[in-house]
């Protein structure tokens, strides 16, 4: 039998590799809009359909998360991979602008059923006292794509007459994910299933939302979205400030940033478990306001990949603490759907990112968005210590 504090299950295996799988499929798309004019449609048109995607995930992330239960991720997880594996083919054939956007809702459809899914099903197996290593990795499988699909994409173009046949081949990832997905049927109902069923009995009438309500939950949730937000508009918005400076191959920015984040997580995940989650976060978030005002005042390139790797050291510290808060102020038959609402925070922030870095540009140039980067990166750090969400850990400990 396994031990109760093994991490490195095969459940929790499986589900880093369908997560890995999945995101594959939104992070392929990195040349979606440039696909899209090339076909005819126009930036606004492209726009829209791309971000058709993220509001369809989210519409369904308020709507949908309570209704995801443990007992009921298998089938949706299942659900979830046959549409993004259908909406993977149909973009060979969807080339008018009222099919790609029915492809488009679908496939956000599709994801949300297997991320949220994944979601409950990981905060219902790992162990407690791994809880931020746990999500650590994890966070690897979530980025890990994004450092990979653009290389291997710019390999094989040459190859190929147009991307939505790599846009295919990615969805057929997921198929072995399927099969997964069956082994998983039977070991979580096994091994899990009625230890949860006997947590929601004790479910008042009160939905999952209220919850929500309570402070510390409402500030991890506030700073989760913070980050997600400066972080996006620094992704979109940063090759138009390297234009603007005269910085040659911005993309290596990205590339040093990733790569730290992932290494950090990857070889010293075991720090989010010993140290203080909340002074992690703060400190995170203090080096990525630090990272902003460098930006501002960087004299020439040769900056450029030492605050990237300043940048990867606020990033990368800052998600697997917030989601081990999260985890360990929730109480058990919560935890799903607070992790869920995480995320819809996460697509929320990422949304919001470039309507909030692109108004402030417009308004008043990059310096003075990198400006009030820092100044609510900082901000949100001495926010997150004053309210301390570590004070209310014992209950979801107490409750487990």
């Amino acid at each position: 039998m396994v031990p109760k504090d093994n991490l490195l299950t095969f459940e929790f295996l499986s589900l880093c590799f369908i997560t890995f799988a999945a995101v594959c499929n939104v992070s392929v798309f990195y040349n979606f809009h440039l696909y899209l004019q090339g076909i005819g449609l126009s930036g606004k048109e492209a726009g829209f359909i791309i971000g058709l995607y993220s509001l369809s995930a989210m519409v369904l992330y308020v709507t949908t998360s309570q209704f995801i239960r443990l007992d009921k991720t298998i089938n949706c997880m299942s659900a979830g991979i046959m549409l993004v594996v259908g909406c993977g083919v149909s973009y060979l054939y969807a080339e008018q602008f009222w099919a790609l956007v029915i492809v488009r809702i679908i496939n956000g459809m599709g994801m949300f059923l297997v991320m949220a899914s994944c979601m409950v099903m990981l905060v219902a197996i790992i162990p407690q006292k791994k809880s931020g290593l746990a999500f650590s990795l994890y966070s690897v499988a979530l980025l890990l794509p994004y450092s990979i699909m653009p290389a291997v994409s710019e390999v094989l173009m040459p190859l190929i007459h147009k991307p939505t046949i790599i846009y295919m081949l990615t969805a057929c990832l997921l198929l072995p994910a399927a099969f997964l997905v069956v082994s998983l049927r039977t070991r979580v109902r096994n091994r899990f299933l009625d230890q949860e069923k006997k947590r929601e009995g004790v479910l008042c009438k009160h939905a999952e939302r209220k919850n929500l309500l309570s402070k510390p939950i409402l500030a991890i949730l506030l700073v989760n979205g913070i980050y997600f937000i400066i972080f996006s508009s620094l992704f979109y918005l940063f090759e138009g400030f390297a234009v603007e400076k005269g910085m040659k191959n911005p993309g290596f920015f990205f590339t040093t940033q990733m790569g730290v984040m992932i290494a950090i997580r990857l070889l010293v995940g075991r720090i989010f478990d010993i140290f203080s989650k909340v002074s992690l976060v703060a400190i995170a978030l203090v080096l990525t306001g630090a990272g902003f005002v460098l930006l501002r005042v960087m004299p020439n390139q040769t900056w450029m990949l030492p605050i990237a790797v300043l940048f990867g050291l606020g990033m990368g510290l800052c998600v697997p603490p917030l989601n081990s808060l999260m985890y360990l102020n929730t109480r058990p038959q919560f935890r799903g759907y607070n992790a869920n609402m995480m995320m819809l925070v996460l697509h929320l922030g990422s949304f919001m990112g470039s309507f909030f870095g692109s108004w402030v540009i417009d308004f008043g140039g990059y310096d003075q968005f990198l400006t009030i980067a820092a100044v609510i990166a900082v901000g949100a750090a001495g926010f997150f210590l004053v309210v301390n969400p570590a004070k209310g850990i014992s209950i979801g400990i107490i409750d487990s």
